[in-house]
């Protein structure tokens, strides 16, 4: 017959649910922890901009957001994590307090004497004891534990003296022979027993039963619907059914709009359809009167939500105050904030899409996009507007008067001291100090040295792979190194940019200069601080192809060598590309340079000394087997004019959908 034993002392279970507790405590609050230093650490950062504009701007935002602390205070992990941890100190108190379980009993261990010991010693050992502990010979105040302690030694002696009952102990562990089976519970007899056990099977049930299976099957649907970019593979479906190669303006804004971020987070609440009419009628006027275009409100087959995104874009774009034109639009602003905020995100989808499938205007026109973004531009205007306090009247009123009008910040910066006085004369002198200090926060690269070459040859030729070498400087570069192939003066010590799999820059470890980095850039018409980084590719408008992907650097504060490996074109030649250096922050910042390559046939090289050629054909998985294949393949559809059919599958199957984007066109109307 079997019988449960219980923790009666709770010893057992309180260290179960210190575990539990602990497993469950120490990662959240540290996470805790660690968000609110990063929280902490970027709102003391000193290298932000300190501009009029932004200054207001970033008391407006926090003054619109709900107080953190306490919201922290009363959110339900913050509850866990302080109640958590007092649990755990009391758990902690009383299992300091609980006894811990008897050990076995042993009749050794009770007469002092060892297993080996002879029956004359257990003899002699046991009148030894019996004198001293017998009741009759027992203190007043000791009577009871000399009693307990008699009883113990004579039982002790009568197992150790007993043939038949030593065997029994040292067989079964028992005097009495094999005992009942006997199971431990590590709960207390009143949670098992009685009323109470429905009450711990329910427990068990919700936590084991539904929570842990809830909250693996929420984590594996999230990680199912989003990419590895944390967007949504619903999203970059209709980003691959809208985007188009002749797309402009006003089409990826189409697209953008129908992102599902936006369905999820910024739905249409009551009364706000006619609020968002008549921002759409002060976007028209505006369009009209400043860019002579039309503007054409979407008509009720689009969805709401699409709508809703795109008005509230283009009034970002034309920097139009919602709040001074609409009563009531203090939600449309939060929303706009998170629209503009998740689109300069979601962008990335839509350029690597432009990149699989080798469109570069379509890319370029993304990544002026996000510039527009981040600044508060429309297409087509100043990008001197970027600095704080400078607007339509005061250019407008400027330009008037002068024959050559100031559109960029290089042109104010080229300006002389009178004549940027005349231009920013409106302008207090904190507002004209704000002006400078913020134009001069824009960095201003330039290409010092662009070149193209193969390690361990003096020329290049077909189908090799090629690396191209460029060094940016942050400032004005008087002359340009444009040589093509090896360049044995090159220094081959200059620092240089890394790159993953992803092309995002791997960060040197050993560089001395790791500490030195650019400021954060001057955005107040964006809701979060932004690290100026720069795109880097090469093209050929003339096709229209991306021929190099984009790779994006960051922190160029002096100089900064990029060195990008590509498999060179299938045919001797002299190519002319565009090396294009797009800013993801700043607009009117980009460069753009023709360089050009020559590819010259494999017979042009000098003899080499004989080799092994029993070396069999490199394996497609080794190293020298991928750079056979991209010698082979290389530029040679993005110089014959972009990828084919199945190309474009495989890059759209990249992005999240394995349809191609024109056979879908009856679904892409519908979600439009």
């Amino acid at each position: 017959m079997s019988e449960y034993t219980y923790d009666e002392e709770g010893f057992n279970f309180f260290y179960f649910l210190l575990s539990v507790l602990s497993l469950c405590l120490i990662p959240v609050t540290g996470h805790s922890i660690y968000s609110l230093w990063q929280t902490t650490h970027k709102t003391t950062e000193k290298n932000i901009c300190h501009c009029g504009t932004c200054t207001k701007e970033r008391i407006k935002s926090q003054e619109s957001k709900p107080n953190k602390v306490k919201q922290s205070l009363t959110s339900p992990k913050f509850l866990f994590i302080v109640f958590g941890w007092i649990a755990v100190g009391l758990l902690a108190y009383q299992v300091s307090l609980a006894e811990p379980a008897k050990a076995k009993w042993d009749p050794y261990q009770i007469l002092d004497i060892s297993e080996g010991a002879t029956l004359p010693e257990i003899k002699k050992v046991y009148r030894k004891l019996s004198l001293v502990y017998h009741p009759d010979k027992a203190p007043e105040d000791k009577h009871k534990e000399y009693e307990e302690t008699f009883i113990q030694i004579s039982k002790a002696y009568q197992v150790l003296t007993d043939d038949d009952i030593r065997k029994n102990y040292e067989q079964y562990g028992h005097p009495d022979g094999k005992q009942s089976f006997s199971m431990g519970v590590a709960l207390p007899r009143t949670l098992v027993e009685g009323g109470n056990s429905k009450f711990v099977l329910l427990f068990y049930a919700i936590a084991f039963g539904l929570g842990l299976p809830f909250y693996i099957a929420r984590w594996w649907n999230n990680s199912r619907r989003q990419t590895k970019d944390n967007i949504l593979n619903s999203t970059m479906g209709v980003f691959v059914k809208g985007l188009k190669e002749q797309d402009g303006f006003k089409e990826l804004i189409k697209v953008l709009s129908g992102a599902y971020e936006f369905q999820e987070n910024v739905a249409v609440h009551a009364g706000e359809e006619q609020l968002l009419k008549q921002v759409d009628a002060i976007i028209h006027d505006e369009l009209e009167n400043r860019f002579g275009e039309k503007y054409e409100r979407s008509d009720n087959s689009v969805p709401l939500y699409r709508r809703k995104a795109r008005t509230l874009l283009y009034a970002h774009f034309l920097r139009i105050d919602l709040a001074s034109k609409n009563a009531g639009a203090e939600i449309l602003q939060e929303d706009q904030k998170y629209i503009v905020k998740r689109s300069v995100h979601i962008l990335q989808g839509l350029l690597q899409i432009a990149t699989v499938k080798q469109w570069l205007n379509v890319a370029i026109l993304i990544m002026n996009l996000q510039q527009d973004l981040l600044q508060g531009l429309y297409p087509g205007d100043a990008s001197v507007k970027q600095l704080p306090h400078i607007n339509n009247q005061l250019l407008r009123r400027y330009n008037r008067s002068k024959k050559v009008q100031i559109n960029s910040v290089q042109q104010l910066l080229n300006l002389s001291e009178p004549e940027r006085k005349s231009l920013l004369n409106p302008l207090s002198e904190s507002e004209y100090l704000d002006v400078i200090e913020v134009a001069q926060r824009i960095p201003k690269l330039s290409v010092q040295k662009a070149i193209f070459k193969v390690i361990g040859d003096k020329i290049i030729t077909t189908g090799a792979i090629i690396t191209f070498v460029l060094k940016l400087k942050n400032g004005q570069v008087h002359s340009v190194e444009t040589n093509v192939g090896n360049n044995d003066h090159h220094d081959e010590s200059e620092d240089e940019d890394e790159f993953d799999e992803q092309g995002n820059t791997k960060v040197k470890k050993d560089d001395d200069d790791s500490s030195i980095k650019l400021p954060m850039a001057h955005t107040p018409y964006y809701a979060n601080e932004k690290k100026p980084c720069w795109w880097i590719f090469l093209g050929d408008p003339k096709v229209n192809r991306i021929l190099v992907p984009p790779r994006k650097v960051t922190d160029i504060v002096d100089e900064k060598t990029i060195r990008v490996p590509f498999a060179g074109p299938p045919k001797p030649g002299t190519y002319t590309f565009s090396l294009f250096v797009k800013s993801d922050t700043y607009a009117g910042t980009d460069i753009l340079q023709d360089i050009q390559l020559t590819i010259q046939d494999p017979t042009d090289l000098p003899p080499e000394e004989d080799v092994d050629d029993s070396i069999s054909e490199p394996e497609e998985d080794s190293i020298a087997g991928q750079m056979k294949m991209m010698r082979e393949q290389g530029l040679a559809s993005a110089l014959a004019g972009g990828t084919n059919g199945d190309d474009a599958k495989s890059g759209q199957g990249q992005t999240g959908d394995d349809n191609d984007s024109d056979s879908d066109s009856d679904s892409s109307s519908d979600e439009e």
